[in-house]
């Protein structure tokens, strides 16, 4: 005769396993699309990156100015505000080819407060360039966003 306290241990196992099973599969389902959907958006990040680097770096090393000179070039709101009016661009414009936000510029402008290092040799860069070169750069960046829209 069999023991009670195994049969009824073994029971117990049994229903155990049956219920994590059905607690577990759909898990593991949702598990695997996420994986799948993870697996898509690096490709598509993969294909962003290529197309990426060729207009940053192209911009980077056309932006190339003495660190030691624009350390001590001194910009005031008001300078700011006449490169933008000089190459007739928006504050957003502006932003996005230095890379900060549209609010750094416009706290810039304001006088509130000065750009740090990095911005001020962008800044650097871009007096030194002309306004076809300008919006040359200006309409890589554009492209950039546009095609990220494309991909689905």
């Amino acid at each position: 005769m069999p023991d009670i306290k195994q049969v009824l241990s073994d029971e117990i196992r049994r229903l155990a396993r049956k219920e994590l099973k059905s607690v577990v599969l759909p898990l593991i389902k949702q598990l695997n699309d996420q994986k799948r959907q993870i697996s898509v958006l690096k490709k598509e990040i993969a294909v962003l990156e290529k197309r990426v680097p060729v207009t940053v770096e192209k911009s980077s090393h056309e932006m190339k100015v003495d660190a030691e000179k624009c350390k001590k070039l001194r910009l005031s709101s008001k300078g700011i505000v006449k490169l933008r009016n000089k190459y007739g661009i928006s504050q957003s414009e502006l932003a996005s080819l230095i890379g900060v936000s549209t609010h750094t510029v416009s706290m810039w402008e304001i006088g509130k407060v000065s750009p740090r290092l990095n911005a001020k040799t962008a800044i650097c860069a871009l007096r030194a360039i002309g306004k076809k070169e300008l919006k040359r750069r200006l309409a890589a960046l554009q492209e950039v966003p546009a095609e990220n829209g494309d991909i689905e």
